[in-house]
C-alpha cells in the first residue's frame, strides 16, 4: 500500500471531512485513500487502484451501513453520487458514503472535479472495469442524491454490487462551468 505523504495538500482543507482527513493519503497524489480503493496482491499486501471499486468491500461496508469513503460508521443520512441516469434508474455501480465525504470526492477526485479528465485506457494495466450495462461515458452533469435508506443487490454472474436507494430527500446538481471544473448548481430539490 502507498504510504503516507509528507505533505499531505488535503491538510489545508478545513472542508474535508475528519474521517476522511484521518484515512492514509497516497503519496504520489496526496490523496486520502478510500478502503474501497484498496486491492489485494496476489503475493499478499494490497495496492491502491482509484480507477477500480474493490467489490468485496464496498459490498461490506455498504451492508455494515458504513461510509465507502472513510470507512466509518454512517448516520441517519447516506449519500449516492452519480450522472443523471443513475439517479433516474435509482440504480447506482458506486457505494453510498456520508454526504460530507461524497460532496468532498467531487472536488478531491480528478475524474469528477475536472471535465476533461477521462479515465485510462481498458487496456492499461489498473484502468479499472466498467460494469456491464454501463457506457463509462462521462455524464455533464453529478447528481449528490441524500436518502436514509438503501438496498444491496450483488450481481454474481458479472462481479458486482448494484446499490439501490430509497427516494432521495435532497439532490444537490453540479455542473462543469467553462473553466472545466465541477461547481454547484443552484438546482437543489
Amino acid at each position: 500500500m502507498t504510504g503516507t505523504s509528507g505533505t499531505d495538500p488535503t491538510a489545508a482543507r478545513p472542508d474535508l471531512p475528519a474521517s476522511l482527513a484521518a484515512r492514509p493519503h497516497d503519496a504520489r497524489r496526496g490523496l486520502p485513500i478510500p478502503p474501497v480503493n484498496l486491492h489485494p496482491n496476489p503475493g499478499g499486501g494490497s495496492h491502491v487502484d482509484f480507477t477500480t471499486i474493490n467489490t468485496t468491500i464496498s459490498t461490506r461496508l455498504a451492508v455494515e451501513r458504513r461510509c465507502s469513503l472513510c470507512g466509518e460508521q454512517m448516520g441517519y443520512w447516506v449519500a449516492f453520487l452519480g450522472g443523471p441516469r443513475a439517479a433516474e434508474l435509482m440504480r447506482y455501480a458506486d457505494p453510498p458514503g456520508h454526504p460530507d465525504c461524497m460532496t468532498a470526492a467531487l472536488s478531491l477526485c480528478p475524474h469528477l472535479a475536472l471535465g476533461r479528465h477521462r479515465r485510462a485506457r481498458a487496456d492499461r494495466p489498473g484502468a479499472g472495469i466498467i460494469p456491464p450495462g454501463s457506457h463509462g461515458d462521462k455524464p455533464d452533469r453529478y447528481l449528490l442524491g441524500i436518502t436514509r435508506a438503501y438496498r444491496t443487490r450483488f450481481i454474481p454472474e458479472h462481479g458486482y454490487t448494484l446499490y439501490l436507494p430509497a427516494p432521495f430527500k435532497t439532490v444537490h446538481t453540479y455542473l462543469y462551468g467553462p473553466d472545466g471544473r465541477l461547481r454547484p448548481a443552484t438546482d437543489t430539490r
